[in-house]
């Protein structure tokens, strides 16, 4: 049976999209003749939190967990930093002087990031417990990327397969550019970044964006997306015609113009607000939430805070319409949200609103699951919503009947074991 180490920052108890990836491979990993062992931080602090995800963590994994220094710990406004954390980050134009000088110091003098400081002590621990405990592989996933700079001290140590796990652009990553980065700070991400990518036996991306990105800096590079897990679930559908959008919702992800479209639609067409249903599951910016408090389409609006992922089904399934929103800078469209393949589970059909030339775009116009609107398609987007309520009308807003098999986690674990 073949021993495989996984380092990662996120594990449950923590909550949100980076936590899956990893947890549910592991899960799978078992099932393929491979002992997983994953080594996670000791008390770490969290930005959001989801105790039911620990019920998912397989008997048949190893947990390993080691202490952590949480430079976050000790900082003044601990939780104006978790919130950020969680991506709820002013852009720079309406940043406060205050808030600009705040991200300039977590920029430049925290790099790649606040979890550079368990680094040294992982690495200590790990030289001594893989004397003792041989392994096939370890795998290293970020962000954050001081996980791989883990898996990058390892390597010069030690004779094993490294796999380095990116989920994003590193240094295009959106909320980088909102630290105000000095250009000898972006140099030092850049050495970084390289030495990981040169390195690593192998290097796992999420996107074919990201192939392409990180491709020109090593062939060693293999995509294996997120992915939605195969159980069986049914709902009736709402008697409403409700929209759903799970995730948070913050600057950079706000949808004004579906907000102006939905008001639109609230003037033009006799009825629509005794029909409609807008249904946001996550955290919510505190301007966004209040500037829909005063729209024409309040009264329709339930605002259910972040919930258990497991509870999120019934919303998704149940909802005739569901909702992406991604910020519209085009970092974005390298990185496909874990929510993503939920939504495609369930065949609803999917109104996704972001940045152009977006691999969620090409995705949707290939398996016609929804349609894809960037800022400027206002009217577009109102005639589809249109005519999505007219079906509804008609109880004539079907399932989709596209196959999304390919990215069940099961069939994405089997990409990864031929690695292993």
């Amino acid at each position: 049976m073949k021993k495989v180490l996984i380092v990662t920052y996120y594990w449950p108890p923590a909550g949100g999209p980076g936590v899956q990836r990893w947890l549910k491979f592991a899960n799978n990993l078992t099932n393929f003749d491979i002992k997983p062992y994953v080594l996670v931080p000791k008390e770490p602090n969290y930005a959001i939190i989801d105790n039911s995800l620990e019920n998912e963590i397989s008997s048949k994994i190893n947990v390993i967990s080691h202490p952590i220094f949480e430079i976050s710990d000790f900082l003044p406004f601990k939780n104006y930093f978790n919130s950020f954390r969680s991506g709820n980050i002013n852009q720079i134009n309406d940043q406060s002087f205050f808030e600009k000088i705040l991200f300039f110091l977590r920029g430049n003098l925290f790099i790649p990031d606040l979890k550079i400081f368990w680094r040294n002590k992982a690495v200590k621990f790990l030289k001594k417990y893989l004397k003792k405990n041989k392994f096939d592989t370890i795998i290293t996933t970020g962000p954050p990327h001081s996980i791989h700079l883990i898996g990058l001290d390892i390597k010069k140590e030690f004779d094993i397969n490294w796999i380095a796990d990116f989920r994003d652009p590193w240094l295009m990553l959106n909320s980088n550019k909102k630290f105000h980065f000095s250009s000898q700070t972006k140099s030092k991400h850049l050495k970084l970044r390289n030495l990981v990518l040169q390195n690593a036996n192998k290097v796992i991306v999420t996107s074919d964006k990201l192939k392409n990105y990180y491709g020109k800096l090593t062939n060693n590079i293999v995509k294996i997306t997120n992915g939605y897990d195969r159980i069986n679930l049914k709902y009736d559908l709402d008697k409403n015609f409700t929209i759903t959008h799970v995730g948070s919702l913050y600057p950079d992800r706000n949808p004004e113009i579906l907000w102006e479209v939905l008001e639109s639609m609230c003037v033009n067409i006799q009825g629509f607000e005794n029909y409609f249903k807008l249904q946001l599951i996550g955290n919510i910016d505190k301007k966004i939430e209040k500037s829909l408090s005063i729209s024409k389409f309040a009264k329709c609006i339930s605002i259910k805070g972040y919930i258990a992922k497991k509870n999120t089904y019934s919303y998704i399934f149940s909802s005739q319409l569901l909702l992406m929103v991604e910020s519209v800078e085009n970092v974005m469209s390298y990185v496909i949200p874990g929510k993503f393949f939920n939504y495609l589970f369930s065949k609803r059909p999917i109104i996704a609103i972001g940045p152009s030339d977006s691999e969620i775009e090409q995705i949707m116009n290939k398996l016609k699951c929804g349609n894809y609107f960037t800022i400027d398609q206002k009217e577009a987007l109102y005639n589809y919503l249109n005519g999505c309520y007219e079906k509804f009308l008609k109880n004539d807003l079907k399932s989709g009947q596209f196959s999304a098999e390919k990215y069940d986690r099961q069939n994405l674990t089997k990409k990864l074991v031929k690695l292993l």
